[in-house]
């Protein structure tokens, strides 16, 4: 089911497939913002949800974003 969340800080990179990996880098989400993500996977004990956009992947923690509905 998707959901929104806002991000909550200054920049989020914005991944091609959820990993750390600085070469998958796809984009970076500046000045927060609500987002729809339509999909979730787990990386270690990282979340990760996939952006509505299709633009990829952005971590989920808490320090990052604050889940709306």
């Amino acid at each position: 089911t998707p959901y929104t969340v806002k991000v909550i800080c200054d920049s989020l990179n914005i991944r091609k497939t959820p990993n750390w990996n600085d070469a998958d880098l796809a984009g970076v989400i500046r000045g927060g913002g609500v987002y729809t993500i339509v999909a979730e996977t787990m990386l270690g004990s990282t979340k990760f949800g996939k952006l509505k956009s299709g633009a990829g992947w952005i971590s989920l923690g808490s320090k990052y974003v604050k889940k709306l509905s």
